[in-house]
């Protein structure tokens, strides 16, 4: 018992930082209220989650480019110059104005050009491209976030495989055989609660055989009852099994995953409300006392048959796939087996003993010590909302503080839903609030009170917690990509902070906040378990490098400090997944990793020699000149695999009362024209970079966007981008 409880408590200091970390909850319903600070708790992250901090070697601070730039003081070299050409006058006043010029950006004047189709969908097309053009280029955190993401695709999609996929079938099959076992000589009380654990697991198993696995003759038809409603996607619904109700229109299968049983099942196991409060009890309840007990009564025994000492098996494929979600996407935002192992043990009990699953004086005083406790803080249509909601899921989902805060916000959106500059504006990106005020998003009167008590709650620049997932230091890598040098509190268009002399332009802000939002879309696309393809079954051979022509001018972007974030949370995936899915260095994941590590100590050591006005070395100039081509190689994923494209789409939030959909995407590829200064000589050059667009879709429920549709719909015939659908 010793062992069990040892995890539980470990499980349980993960639960107590859901408001910090974690991603995959899909939002709906009204959203609830922002946590009291005192939920707060932190706590020192454990070996656990294999965060270990990286620093640039950055000696004072970087010398920004004083705008407006001379056009006499700009080196225009090789096929810069054509570029200067096409830009036109306008864009030419543009540039030595703000810094920057997207291609996006130059309305009513020509394009900078036409790139082909192919290097407006990869992200090493576009700098081979370059190369082919003679033309400077600047390695941009767009390129090396998407890099990150290609890298944490391929490496979850080898651990999905491997690990998840294969651990959550020996769950699922050694749980019905001990529930099976335990139903013989079971009490009327006992017999009730493992009828409907057996159901539980019943479903997860059919799903995941995607119908070759009949159900328990007993539990025949509302087992299929609720297999049928899963697949038809039905909407909310009573669970005839649990109940309770569950949105059904939340189990749509990615086209992209390679196992749709199995992402069906986890999806299941970690929708599956056991509800520990009862309608006359807490105020927004949804089922009575008899069944809130059944509820309570199914929790404790599968807790129990989920410890070490109990079942050795079950534990070993149950804690295995906890650690990973758990590690990757974050800690459950409900209750877990371990939690509620630690509420028996608070009580003075233990949950060997069946009988004490059986004595309702003992089950009521569990659920009262539970409805004491934490709530969740993200209701995603399955039991109820806050409070009422409390209650157990094998594998709960996650409620990471972006979601938090845009459930929030959402309700000072005349809309009732999030936008994506929300985001933006909660951490305190330059030009961020502003951008949201033209788009009309913060028209209501509530706004700027909901967002005060949204950035009260937003974890501190130095909480250890920050990185108790690899899901949270992705976002702490965003908000260091957007948080100003110098924080200050949330300010109204009407009153806007004057800009400091070397601070970027707005249009170089406004750049900085699309790109930054491409780059949490990354996080957020992958966020949702078993919704990836299967790995190639051929690796593509490693090709040597070769870079031909005349060295070409090429940068990094000034941003040393948060590639040193993505160098850091490269490492903690490769230790996490090291130690908790027992990939060898070897593995195509792995390899895939180092690569990408690799990658980004190239970018950053470039970037702050940069910001340290030092000239760069040989070495620095040929490994910069490599990048293209290993950014190629990176998204070639092999023999039997789809290439890694840019564009792609994620949900954000859903809105069960419009039934509507809030996406988050990424669109295609577009040059951005920059001054870059180059290291040691200090003189200014032009170059260009590759600059993710970012998108934000409303769509109906029935009709959300797949990465396919999304990337043919923003597809043209040349390769451009095309606006994208307007609300229904």
């Amino acid at each position: 018992m010793k062992t069990a409880l040892s995890l539980s408590t470990l499980l349980l200091c993960a639960l107590i930082a859901a408001c910090s970390h974690g991603s995959g909850k899909s939002l709906l319903g009204p959203p609830p209220a922002l946590p009291e600070q005192r939920r707060a708790t932190r706590f020192t992250p454990l070996p656990e989650w294999y965060w270990e901090p990286v620093y640039a070697d950055v000696h004072g601070v970087p010398k920004p480019v004083d705008l407006p730039v001379a056009e006499e003081s700009l080196v225009r070299l090789e096929g810069a110059t054509r570029v200067w050409d096409e830009l036109g006058a306008d864009g030419r006043e543009r540039l030595r104005r703000d810094g920057i010029v997207l291609d996006a950006a130059t309305e009513g004047a020509r394009p900078i050009r036409v790139l082909p189709p192919a290097a407006r969908l990869g992200m090493g097309a576009f700098y081979m491209e370059m190369r082919e053009q003679r033309v400077p280029y600047v390695i941009t955190l767009d390129a090396l976030a998407f890099a990150v993401h290609v890298a944490f695709e391929r490496a979850l999609a080898e651990v999905e495989d491997l690990v998840l996929g294969p651990d959550l079938d020996v769950f699922a099959a050694e749980l019905e055989r001990r529930l099976v076992a335990e139903q013989k000589g079971a009490g009327v009380e006992i017999g009730e609660a493992l009828r409907l654990a057996r159901g539980i697991v019943a479903v997860a198993r059919g799903l995941a055989s995607e119908g070759t696995l009949a159900p328990p003759p007993d539990l025949g038809p509302v087992v299929a009852q609720e297999i049928a409603r899963i697949t038809a996607h039905a909407g909310p619904k009573t669970s005839l099994l649990l109940g309770a109700p569950i949105d059904y229109g939340r189990f749509s299968v990615p086209r992209s995953a390679g196992r749709p049983g199995a992402f069906r099942a986890l999806a299941w196991l970690a929708t599956a409300p056991l509800l520990l409060v009862a309608q006359s009890e807490v105020p927004g309840a949804v089922v009575g006392v008899g069944t809130s007990r059944l509820h309570a009564r199914t929790a404790m025994l599968l807790a129990r048959v989920s410890e070490r000492e109990f079942d050795p098996a079950i534990y070993t494929s149950w804690s295995r796939i906890s650690r990973l979600l758990a590690f990757v996407w974050g800690p459950s935002d409900d209750l877990a087996p371990g939690e509620i192992a630690e509420l028996a043990t608070a009580l003075n009990f233990t949950l060997e003993d069946p009988k004490h699953a059986a004595n309702v004086v003992t089950v009521d005083r569990l659920r009262h010590r539970a409805a004491r406790g934490r709530e969740p803080l993200l209701f995603d249509g399955a039991g109820a909302p806050g409070r009422a909601g409390i209650g157990m899921r094998l594998f709960g989902t996650h409620a990471p503080p972006d979601s938090v805060a845009l459930a929030a916000l959402a309700t000072a959106h005349e809309s009732r839903l999030p936008q994506a500059l929300d985001l933006a504006v909660w951490i305190g990106a330059p030009e961020a609030r502003a951008m949201l005020h033209e788009a009309g998003g913060d028209g209501l009167a509530g706004y700027d009170a909901v967002l005060s008590r949204a950035v009260a709650a937003r974890p501190g620049d130095d909480a250890p917690a920050r990185h108790a997932s690899v899901y949270g230091s992705l976002l702490d890598v965003v908000m260091t990509w957007l948080a100003p040098v110098t924080p200050a509190p949330p300010v109204t268009p009407a009153a806007p902070v004057t800009p400091a002399d070397d601070a970027p332009s707005p249009a170089a802000q406004r750049a900085t906040v699309e790109s930054a939002l491409a780059a949490w879309t990354y996080a957020r696309h992958d966020a949702q378990p078993l919704s990836r393809p299967r790995p190639p079954r051929v690796p593509h051979a490693a090709k040597e490098l070769q870079v031909t022509g005349a060295p070409l001018p090429a940068f990094v972007e000034a941003a040393p400090e948060v590639i040193a974030r993505l160098v850091a949370t490269v490492g903690q995936m490769r230790r996490g997944l090291a130690a908790i899915g027992g990939l060898p260095a070897t593995s195509t994941a792995m390899v895939t990793l180092a690569e990408v590590d690799d990658m980004l100590r190239v970018s950053m050591r470039v970037a702050s020699r940069g910001a340290n006005e030092e000239a760069l070395t040989s070495e620095d100039t040929a490994a910069l000149a490599s990048l293209p081509a290993r950014f190629g190689r990176l998204e070639d994923p092999g023999d039997d695999g789809a290439p890694a494209m840019v564009p792609l789409v994620a949900e954000l939030y859903v809105d069960a009362a419009s039934d509507r959909v809030v996406s988050t995407a990424t669109g295609l590829v577009e040059p951005a024209v920059t001054v870059a200064r180059e290291p040691g000589t200090g003189r200014l050059v032009l170059a260009v970079g590759a600059h993710v667009a970012h998108r934000e879709l409303v769509e109906a429920r029935g009709q959300r966007s797949s990465d396919a549709s999304y990337r043919a719909r923003i597809r043209g015939e040349n390769g451009r981008a095309a606006a994208p659908p307007a609300p229904p």
